[in-house]
């Protein structure tokens, strides 16, 4: 009697584990189907060839980045580790944590390899005008970013999302969507919802706007 009992017994533990990797190898499937569904299946890039920028606002990205220059004292691009809200200061003031993969401007002789930023809340939101659209950061995405002398984000939103050679900010003041991994590409203009630049502009501008006097 006891032999068959504990046969039963390790029959059923035995029975309980398949059932366990079974189920986890199902979630483990299903988790990796979701994050290839979070990967367009159209390169954002690849519409880019078939449209342009408006000339308005080639006009308006171009006086921006100048103020964005002039504004700051460092430059960076890096991915996004965490972030807080300030214990000081508006509702809306952020800190995070940036691990660096390089400084395009003014790093420091004792350079980190996790800077922390602090990204102030400014002016509100302007209906129809990007350019006040309040800087976003998301954990986990890559970025590049102008920073003045105390590490402050120029204007609060002078922020780019990296994809490739490619810098990307929203249009819209809502949710920013990674314009690789968070939507969905058929035949859209990138242009109608994402101010675009290629690296080399932001290089270009760094090279013939110089910082601010008080900033050098």
């Amino acid at each position: 009697m006891t032999q068959f009992m504990e046969r039963t017994m390790w029959t059923t533990v035995l029975l309980f584990w398949s059932m366990l990797d079974l189920s986890l190898g199902q979630v483990s499937s299903q988790v990796s189907n979701a994050q290839e569904l979070t990967i367009s299946q159209v390169d954002p890039t690849f519409l880019l060839k078939e449209y342009t920028q408006d000339k308005e606002d080639e006009k308006k990205v171009e006086s921006m980045l100048r103020r964005y220059a002039k504004g700051s004292k460092y430059v960076i691009v890096g991915q996004v580790q965490t972030i807080n809200r300030l214990s000081t200061g508006e509702y809306l003031d952020q800190e995070a944590y940036i691990q660096i993969d390089g400084w395009m401007r003014g790093m420091p002789e004792e350079a980190p390899s996790v800077l922390r930023i602090e990204k102030q809340y400014n002016a509100p939101y302007l209906d129809n005008d990007w350019d006040t659209v309040t800087g976003v950061l998301v954990e986990g995405y890559s970025v590049l970013i102008f920073l003045d002398n105390d590490f402050h984000v120029v204007e609060g939103n002078a922020i780019f999302y990296t994809d490739g050679e490619y810098l990307w900010r929203n249009k819209r003041n809502s949710n920013f969507l990674h314009p690789h991994y968070d939507r969905e590409w058929t035949k859209e203009n990138p242009y109608d919802d994402y101010v675009v630049l290629h690296r080399t502009e932001v290089k270009d501008v760094l090279l013939t706007q110089k910082p601010a006097t008080w900033l050098r």
